[in-house]
């Protein structure tokens, strides 16, 4: 068959790749290079990653496509000396208590030490066994569902801008369902989030027979964008660059695609692996219904400002991979990665390299400032928190996610249910990527291989 993948980002790529030894696959991608939201830079010896910088390591599909396409010595997890995490709290920042996964605790001094809570807040989740399952079925937002069996304080203060974080949203939006399905399970299965947690590190413990922790995040030693690269490489001239598609529609029993230089191709099978806005102009005319439940998916903005300094222009330990800033807080920076902290291999030797991050849902309008207005902002804000930056930076660098960050809210899998069953009036035709039926590029990938399969 004769299979069309437009986008190359790295859902697109990874159908392509399974697709490439059975069926005759083109991928049609609209700019200059692929990956999408995924890229890295090199500068002066700094290896930036200015989207996404991992994937988490227990989703198997994208740790199996880089040992696929060769990057298997590549794989890298996060410094074991800095796996831990601060929490803004009232101007200061405080180490995230051992032993919390997801915001869940499941050591008891840990949280009786913190001065993240009050006394009433730790008391309150010291009871989270005694809470008794939800008998509601229908959909939670991730704030309802920690406020129910946490408490107000370990939602505001905790598992809100962890978990919000991920997704640059806004925790009393999101589908607990959709972003963070295994808390629903581990809330039927136990009964507990608490003694869930505990059951998960006797198991961790157990696999690693006494040795240390494994990282739950994993990159590649030369940037994370060394993946879609060596997947398009992989595909040769299967990959077509700077060919964006215009339109779409039914010519018999194929595809007629319409490219915006006029050129038409025909297709067995499409695979739209596109950014929402790109999905949107390719399908509107060809089903209206379709485009307007994908545009009910909210898609959040971002920025992210990179910081290279000397290692003693900093005066913070950097020992930890960085900082979370809760809602209440109110600061303008939403968290910072300490980048050379988390990681090996991102900064020359004597140097550091952080990352401020800006916007997401309900803060977008600093996304207004210009770069250096970013820039400047960040430099007045992280002091604040991290301490003296003495001196100028080696260099800046600000990338923007505009309409980047697909918001997987309450309802959104009753939304994708609806998409799905509008595809099955076009044979032939299906949609994957990033805030569909999963986030983040372990998701992507197997939506991708999922498309690949689908297409026969």
């Amino acid at each position: 068959m004769k299979i069309i993948v437009v986008g190359g980002g790295i859902t697109g790529l990874a159908c392509a790749y399974r697709l490439r030894d059975s069926h005759d696959v083109t991928v049609l991608e609209a700019s200059e290079r692929v990956g999408g939201n995924i890229t890295t830079v090199q500068k002066d010896g700094f290896v930036i990653d200015g989207g996404p910088d991992s994937w988490v390591a227990s989703k198997p599909h994208a740790t199996q496509l880089a040992k696929d396409v060769g990057l298997g010595d590549q794989l890298i997890g996060t410094r074991p000396e800095t796996r831990r995490v601060y929490v803004a709290h009232k101007g200061q920042l405080r180490p995230l208590p051992e032993g919390l996964v997801l915001g869940i605790p499941s050591r008891v001094m840990p949280m009786l030490k913190t001065a993240l809570f009050s006394p009433l807040g730790k008391l309150r989740m010291g009871i989270e066994p005694l809470v008794p399952r939800r008998r509601e079925t229908d959909d939670e937002s991730v704030q309802d569902f920690f406020v129910r069996r946490l408490g107000r304080e370990a939602s505001e203060r905790l598992a809100g801008p962890l978990l919000g974080g991920i997704f640059a949203g806004d925790p009393s939006k999101l589908s607990v369902r959709a972003a963070f399905p295994q808390l629903l399970e581990w809330e039927n299965k136990y009964g507990s989030l608490v003694l869930a947690m505990r059951a998960a590190n006797k198991h961790a413990k157990a696999a690693n027979q006494g040795g240390p922790p494994k990282s739950a995040f994993l990159s590649l030693r030369d940037g994370i964008a060394t993946l879609p690269e060596s997947v398009a490489r992989a595909l040769g001239d299967r990959v077509q660059m700077k060919t964006p598609v215009r339109s779409l529609r039914r010519d018999g029993d194929r595809w007629r695609v319409t490219l915006v230089s006029g050129e038409e191709r025909l297709a067995d099978r499409v695979v739209l692996a596109t950014p929402q806005c790109a999905l949107l102009d390719i399908v509107r005319t060809l089903d209206a219904e379709l485009a307007r439940e994908v545009e009910r998916i909210r898609i959040g903005s971002s920025a992210t400002v990179f910081f290279a300094y000397r290692r003693e222009q900093i005066a913070h330990a950097l020992d930890a991979v960085g900082f979370i800033v809760p809602r209440i807080e109110k600061t303008r920076v939403i968290a910072c990665t300490w980048v050379s902290s988390k990681w090996p291999n991102r900064a020359p030797d004597g140097c550091a390299l952080i990352r401020a991050f800006f916007g997401g849902v309900g803060h977008e309008e600093i996304l207004e400032s210009s770069d250096a207005e970013l820039v400047d902002i960040a430099r007045e804000e992280l002091p604040k928190l991290m301490g003296a930056l003495d001196g100028e930076p080696l260099f800046t660098r600000v990338f923007r996610w505009n309409k980047a960050s697909p918001q997987p809210e309450v309802g959104h899998l009753e939304l994708m249910k609806r998409v799905h069953e509008r595809l099955l009036l076009h044979p032939g035709l299906f949609i994957a990527g990033n805030g569909y039926d999963g986030n983040g590029i372990p998701d992507c990938i197997k939506q991708g291989e999922q498309a690949a399969k689908d297409c026969g």
